[in-house]
C-alpha cells in the first residue's frame, strides 16, 4: 500500500510539474481546468481554487472554469462555514462572527448572515466589522435606513473603514443626502488620495447637492488637506503600544489563544533590530494589534496599509503575477514590509539597515503561530 501511494503521489507531481510549465507558455483554459483538478486530486484544494482564479482572469469567458471556480469556492465556503462555528463554540472573537456572516452571505443566505450579524454584535459590540457586513445585507435588500445605522456605526468605531465610508456615501445618495454623502467621500481621499472611483463619486455628489464640481482633481484636494494632522515620520524615540485590539473589542471576555499569539507576534517582531514597528489590520482595515511610534495614528496607518494592499491585490492577478502574497514599500527613511496573513495583513516598519534574514524568519515564525493557532 505504502508503495502504490509512493507511485501515485509521484505521479500527481509529475501531472501538476508538467501543467504548470505549461502556464509559462501559452496556455488554454483547458490546461488550467486539468491543473485544478490535479491540485484536488492531491489534496490542495487552495492552490486548486488560487489555479481557477488564474483562468478566470486570463479566460473570463470561459464558462467552464468559471463553473469549476463557483463550484470550488462554494466547497471552500461550507469547509470554512463549519471550522468558524466551532471557533466560535470555543474561542469567540468578533472577526469569526464577521467572517462566518460574509460566507453566508457570499452563498446568498441572507437569514443565517442576519442572525450571525445580530449575534456578533451582541457578543462585541464595538467592533464595526460586523456593523458593515450587516450594513451591506440591507443595501440590498434597499433597507436603506437601517444600512445608514450600521454603517454610521461601524464608521463611528473606525473613521478610516473604506468600505464602510464609501456604502454610506452611497446610502446618503439614496436618502437624498449629496451633502453627507459628499463628506464621506472626502474623508477616503484623505487617506487615499487619487482614488478615481472615489473622485468619480464625489463628483457626482457634489454636482447633486448643486455644489461646484471642478475642484475633485488630485493635487486640489491634496492642498486642501495640508496641515490637516497627517502623520509625519517619526523622529522621537517614544513610543505607544496598541497592542491586544482585538482583544479590547472582545469588552470583559477572556481573549483566546489565538489573540494572544497575535499579540505575542507582533511584541516579537518589534524587538527585532532595526523594527520600528508592527502592525496587524483584519480584512476590513481594522486595526487587530500594533506596536508603534507615539506620533502614528494607528487607525490611519491601519487604513494606509489596506489601501495599498487593496490596490496590489485587485491588480496582481491582472498583471500575471498570481495573488498577492506580500510586498515591499521603499522610502527615504525606511521600509515596510507587506505580508497577507489569510484574511490579516501585516505591516512591518524597518529602518534600511534591519537585517533582512532575522526579518524574515521572525515574520515567517509569527505567520506558522497564527496559521497553528487557526488549526488547532
Amino acid at each position: 500500500m505504502a508503495l502504490f501511494d509512493f507511485f501515485k503521489n509521484w505521479r500527481s507531481t509529475s501531472k501538476i510539474k508538467g501543467l504548470e510549465a505549461q502556464l509559462q507558455g501559452r496556455p488554454t483554459p483547458q490546461v488550467y481546468l486539468e491543473l485544478a483538478e490535479a491540485y484536488e486530486e492531491a489534496d490542495n484544494p487552495q492552490r486548486a481554487a488560487q489555479i481557477l482564479k488564474l483562468g478566470v482572469a486570463r479566460f473570463p469567458s470561459s464558462p467552464e472554469i468559471g463553473r469549476r471556480k463557483a463550484e470550488v469556492e462554494k466547497v471552500e465556503r461550507e469547509s470554512e462555514k463549519r471550522r468558524l462555528k466551532e471557533k466560535i463554540q470555543t474561542h469567540p472573537n468578533p472577526i469569526l462572527y464577521a467572517r462566518l456572516a460574509e460566507l453566508y452571505k457570499a452563498d446568498s443566505e441572507i437569514d443565517q448572515c442576519i442572525q450571525i450579524c445580530q449575534a456578533g454584535i451582541k457578543a462585541f459590540p464595538r467592533y464595526g466589522g460586523t456593523y458593515l457586513v450587516l450594513g451591506q445585507i440591507y443595501i440590498e435588500k434597499q433597507k436603506w435606513e437601517e444600512a445608514q445605522q450600521n454603517l454610521e456605526k461601524s464608521v463611528e468605531l473606525d473613521k478610516y473603514n473604506y468600505m464602510a465610508l464609501k456604502l454610506l456615501a452611497q446610502v446618503y445618495m439614496q436618502l437624498g443626502r449629496p451633502a453627507d454623502s459628499a463628506r464621506r467621500l472626502e474623508d477616503i481621499l484623505y487617506f487615499a488620495p487619487g482614488d478615481e472611483a472615489i473622485l468619480e463619486l464625489l463628483r457626482k455628489a457634489r454636482e447633486t447637492a448643486g455644489e461646484v464640481a471642478a475642484t475633485a482633481d488630485t493635487q486640489d484636494f491634496k492642498e486642501n488637506q495640508r496641515g490637516k494632522g497627517v502623520p509625519t515620520p517619526a523622529t522621537s524615540n517614544s513610543r505607544t503600544k496598541i497592542v491586544g485590539r482585538l482583544a479590547d473589542q472582545q469588552a470583559r471576555s477572556t481573549a483566546g489563544a489565538r489573540d494572544r499569539v497575535l499579540n505575542d507576534g507582533i511584541q516579537n517582531l518589534r524587538q527585532v533590530a532595526g523594527v520600528t514597528g508592527a502592525l496587524l489590520v483584519d480584512q476590513y482595515g481594522l486595526v487587530v494589534a500594533a506596536d508603534l511610534d507615539s506620533t502614528l495614528d494607528e487607525g490611519l496607518a491601519g487604513a494606509l496599509i489596506t489601501n495599498v494592499y487593496r490596490t496590489s491585490s485587485d491588480n496582481s492577478i491582472q498583471l500575471g503575477v498570481g495573488t498577492f502574497e506580500e510586498g515591499m514599500i521603499e522610502g527615504e527613511m525606511g521600509n515596510i514590509h507587506i505580508v497577507q496573513f489569510g484574511d490579516m495583513i501585516l505591516a512591518v516598519f524597518a529602518k534600511h539597515d534591519v537585517k533582512m534574514g532575522l526579518l524574515e524568519k521572525a515574520i515567517r515564525d509569527f505567520a506558522s503561530q497564527v496559521a497553528q493557532s487557526q488549526n488547532s
